[in-house]
């Protein structure tokens, strides 16, 4: 009589064991396909990744069209209330967003990483209502896709104020 409770009893261990490994790998490969179909690439799997390694650095466009190099991304102004501090990485952090004049190798596709990139610029553009003097932020990547020659992407961020630049941007 045990033989035959033994024998049942390995043998729906042995049904439940590959039910949950079928159950597993059809959840995995849900994840994979989907993960094609969407922009973000969250949970995609990729044989041989997107290999794409940049630098970002900021810079302001000032009111009158000059173009002033951010020290990392920190800027100070200088406010009727005294000088007022800005740092990107107070505003953006994440994603790889927030290491600015570093070099490093992209999360996800490259294309995701310009979109962020640019979401926070307009993101931080949007909310340093002191800075009376930054007309635009823009951003300037350096970038080498799997090995290719270096290209360069320019980034702006929305017109903080209305009052069109005077001189080259």
């Amino acid at each position: 009589m045990k033989e035959v409770s033994m024998t049942s009893r390995s043998k729906r261990k042995a049904w439940f064991i590959l039910a949950f490994c079928s159950l597993y790998i059809a959840v995995q490969l849900t994840f994979i396909v989907r993960g094609h179909f969407v922009s973000s690439k969250h949970f995609a799997f990729w044989m041989f990744p997107e290999s794409t390694y940049f630098t970002a650095s900021l810079r302001r466009v000032l009111a009158d069209g000059r173009q002033v190099k951010t020290a990392k991304g920190s800027w100070i102004v200088q406010t009727e209330s005294g000088q007022v501090r800005y740092k990107w990485q107070s505003f953006v952090t994440g994603y790889l967003l927030d290491r600015l004049e570093v070099r490093q190798r992209g999360k996800g596709t490259f294309n995701d990483t310009l979109k962020y990139y640019q979401a926070a610029l307009n993101y931080v553009a949007e909310r340093t209502p002191q800075d009376k003097e930054t007309y635009q932020l823009v951003m300037k990547i350096r970038y080498r896709r799997a090995g290719g020659p270096e290209e360069t992407i320019v980034l702006e961020s929305r017109p903080r104020f209305r009052e069109a630049r005077n001189g080259p941007a």
